[in-house]
């Protein structure tokens, strides 16, 4: 870590002030990363100095969609212990300008919390700050989160899905950063016969403002096999994560 960086220099922190949005879910397999991918991306593209931390240990898939599981090698941890420099553990991401990557923990599923300082040190070298949260876990340390941050709760319409998220907030408790709700894989058909909850259904039960709802769209798997994300796929989930990301980014205007 630096000696002008916002770890060693706490004055500088507070006069660049990052904006994070945490994107967190209660279960796997309700969208976590993509919606994290799309917020990343779309922050990058407006000409925001971004960085894509993946918290999500073992799990982690942001630096496979990225195209750069061959190269990531330097870790946060590596960072927190002094074994490498905090640029040389910060990734450009090949397609995207003004994006960077970095990986909690390549080996370990090391919590976020652990590593406060080094995640104060982001705060110099980027404007927005999407984290990948691990699957069950509101992961930021308590100086990190301030009234201008976002925690993004990620979740199906379905009874499995809301209760993990409902059982996560609840462990969580009150914090001063915004929560703002992601309803995805929704179908009309499945609200329809009852097997799913529609998506202001759910904002009622989780007591959480939506920012939006993602429709189920096969055209995300396939685009994710062409080694694109989800904000290039060629169906209706496209507009939709485009809406959703420009909703939470003009928040932060």
């Amino acid at each position: 870590i630096c000696d002008h960086c916002t770890a060693c220099r706490p004055d500088l922190y507070w006069s660049h002030r990052t904006k994070i949005y945490a994107v967190c879910s209660g279960c796997g397999g309700v969208g976590k990363t993509m919606i994290a991918l799309s917020l990343a991306v779309s922050a990058a593209k407006r000409g925001k100095r971004t960085i894509l931390l993946d918290a999500s240990g073992v799990s982690r898939a942001c630096d496979l969609a990225l195209g750069l599981e061959n190269v990531v090698v330097l870790d946060m941890a590596d960072v927190a212990n002094r074994q490498a420099g905090l640029e040389a553990a910060l990734y450009k991401a090949p397609k995207y300008e003004n994006l960077r990557f970095a990986c909690a923990s390549l080996y370990d599923d090391v919590p976020v919390t652990e590593l406060t300082s080094t995640m104060l040190a982001l705060h110099s070298l980027c404007d927005v700050l999407v984290i990948d949260c691990q699957t069950g876990h509101f992961a930021m340390g308590r100086e990190l989160p301030g009234r201008d941050d976002v925690r993004v709760i990620v979740t199906r319409p379905d009874d499995a899905s809301i209760r993990a998220s409902e059982r996560m907030m609840t462990k969580a408790g009150i914090g001063m950063e915004e929560r703002r709700l992601v309803v995805n894989r929704a179908t009309a058909q499945r609200v329809r016969k009852k097997a799913q909850y529609d998506a202001k259904t759910v904002e009622m039960t989780l007591d959480c403002p939506l920012a939006g709802c993602i429709p189920e769209d096969d055209s995300v798997a396939a685009c994710s096999q062409k080694g694109r994300i989800a904000l290039e796929c060629d169906g209706p989930a496209r507009r939709a994560l485009a809406q959703l990301t420009d909703a939470l980014l003009d928040e932060a205007k």
